[in-house]
């Protein structure tokens, strides 16, 4: 079996119009069962030996499809499958679900998200989904790795897919064979993976190969070797300053001979030494919160690591700011293919795919491409900033984390957070972040935080419409942008730490220079502004937000159009 490489989209394409026009009498009657191209009915829907009818949503059925599409996804070539068709005789059935519910269910399932054609058929509505070949293994929703043999989908191990894939013509130099075998394999450096990895099987060997860093030709490729055998030098340095370019405080190098994943292990426990951590009761329960969140570090390391340029000698850079608690990783290297500053949170493409599939089989990355979502999410609900990522001449990649001690009336907001699985979602750590700096927001703000379309910013407001705190939805509708909820406004502003008062949001602040940003910023934006706009925006009382409109048209900032409660104010 070869990888063709390319997704010939246009052949499947003339195929199934081949396939669908064979159909007679409700049976297509030509191509049943190919490797490349299969039939499924809609699961769910035959009960006893009898169809039911079909719904636009089926979460049954879009589970059993991601399954099929990630088994396509790793078949050489890719496949397509043909929703609404009897797999054994050909018979048609049909099937009513909904196309995007049903592209998004499976793209988070198994992070493919299919391109689905409707087909029209005997009078029945098939659904036609076309699945490229994947750059990486795609695990199924049972953590399976399975590939199409024939017309059945079959186990195949890590390291047999990425031999497969290696004959593609962009290959990965991470998976090409090492000149290490098992026999130079530090153990430490296996059990120190196995920490983070949960069923790990018994034997090195068999670790190694169920991870895929032993190829099957008994040689560890070149990620392997990098992960588990002793290197010559240290892969990461870490660096504490007193401040930014300031006096070197402490300095850690992993000692020569380690594996990656020890120096990774190495840097990590030095840099928790450093990371201090602010104790917070609440009842008789104490809660330790460091300045920037383990999980942060972690997932700047391991972007550090895994995304860097390896044909580059010098170590991944790490620098800890004590006087602001802040963070650099520093990895040689421009950002990898497409990726960007500006589309980092929505792009996915790696580098070396081999080597971030391996750390994804250890256990240390849970799927890909979400660690910065989690950085920003992390970094958010502590009050911080979000990570600043950015490419530098040299180039480098630097990460910076600021962190500093946790903003609690913005922590409290996201554990106040219902339904409690939003207070994990990173584009609800998106909206209420903007919503701390801006008085309100339109679509095109979630859309330019969040790095997506707008499509995807309507769905996220939704969600955010969706969440209540304290009972109330944590955004609310004014005219056309949207507001932060009075339930997270009231717990925004509250104070709840004796070491002082927060100012968290800076626009709830009845000052007349706060006012007047607020009122400026909606002038930009919308252009007309009343009395009521900038209660609602501020918080304010009515006579509060009129005398400050007032002295704007004194000072020459506004005009005055109309009067009393039908006033409105303009820029001259």
């Amino acid at each position: 079996m070869v990888f063709a490489g390319i997704f010939n989209k246009n052949m499947f394409v003339d195929e199934v119009e081949k396939i669908l026009a064979s159909e007679e009498g409700g049976r297509i009657t030509s191509s049943i069962e190919t490797e490349p191209i299969d039939f499924k009915e809609e699961a769910g829907r035959r009960v006893r030996g009898s169809i039911e009818p079909g719904h636009s949503e089926n979460p049954e059925a879009a589970k059993a499809l991601a399954d099929e599409v990630a088994c396509m996804a790793n078949t050489p070539g890719g496949g397509v499958l043909i929703l609404g068709v009897e797999d054994r005789t050909g018979n048609i059935i049909g099937t009513e679900l909904d196309v995007d519910w049903l592209r998004h269910r499976i793209y988070r399932a198994v992070t493919v998200a299919p391109d689905i054609a409707i087909h029209i058929v005997a009078g029945q509505r098939l659904l036609v989904l076309y699945i490229p070949p994947a750059r990486e293994p795609v695990e199924n929703t049972s953590g399976q790795l399975r590939w199409r043999v024939g017309s059945n989908c079959v186990p195949i191990d890590r390291a047999k897919w990425w031999e497969q894939r290696d004959q593609q013509f962009d290959f990965d130099p991470m998976m090409q064979r090492s000149d290490m075998t098992i026999e130079n394999v530090r153990v430490e450096a296996v059990e120190r993976s196995r920490q983070y990895h949960t069923g790990a099987t018994s034997t090195v060997e068999e670790y190694l190969r169920q991870t895929g860093a032993l190829r099957s030709d008994g040689y560890l490729s070149n990620a392997g070797a990098l992960l588990f055998t002793g290197q010559s030098r240290a892969q990461l340095e870490a660096t504490v300053f007193d401040v930014p370019a300031g006096q070197v405080r402490n300095r850690f190098v992993p000692e020569p001979g380690l594996g990656l994943v020890e120096q990774l292990f190495q840097v990590e426990a030095f840099l928790k030494s450093v990371n201090h951590a602010t104790t917070r009761q609440t009842g008789l329960v104490h809660e330790q919160i460091r300045h920037v969140p383990e999980s942060s570090v972690r997932e700047a390391l391991l972007n550090g690591i895994i995304h860097r340029d390896w044909n580059r000698a010098e170590p991944t850079d790490i620098r800890w700011i004590e006087a602001d608690s802040s963070l650099t990783v520093r990895s040689p290297g421009a950002f990898p293919g497409e990726i960007t500053a500006q589309n980092i949170l929505s792009a996915r493409q790696s580098r070396y795919p081999a080597l971030a599939d391996l750390f994804r089989a250890i256990g240390l990355v849970d799927q890909q491409g979400v660690g910065v979502d989690r950085m920003y999410r992390d970094m958010i609900i502590l009050g911080h900033q979000p990570p600043h990522i950015e490419e530098v001449a040299g180039p480098y990649v630097e990460c910076n984390l600021y962190g500093g001690e946790p903003v609690y009336p913005v922590l409290d907001c996201v554990q106040a957070f219902v339904p409690a699985t939003r207070r994990h979602d990173y584009r609800m750590a998106l909206v209420l972040y903007l919503l701390l700096h801006k008085p309100f927001v339109e679509v095109s703000d979630v859309a330019e935080i969040m790095q997506s379309a707008d499509e995807a910013a309507r769905a996220a407001i939704a969600m955010a419409r969706q969440t209540t705190v304290d009972g109330v939805p944590l955004i609310a509708p004014h005219k056309d942008v949207w507001i932060l909820g009075e339930g997270a406004r009231k717990i925004v502003s509250s104070t709840k730490d004796p070491s002082g008062i927060y100012d968290v949001v800076a626009y709830l602040n009845a000052d007349s220079e706060q006012q007047t940003a607020v009122v400026d910023y909606w002038m930009d934006r919308l252009g007309t502004i009343t009395t009521g706009d900038l209660m609602v925006l501020t918080g304010s009382a009515r006579g509060t937000a009129r005398r400050r409109l007032d002295e704007m048209v004194d000072d020459g900032a506004l005009i005055q159009k109309g009067s009393g409660r039908a006033s409105r104010y303009e820029r001259p």
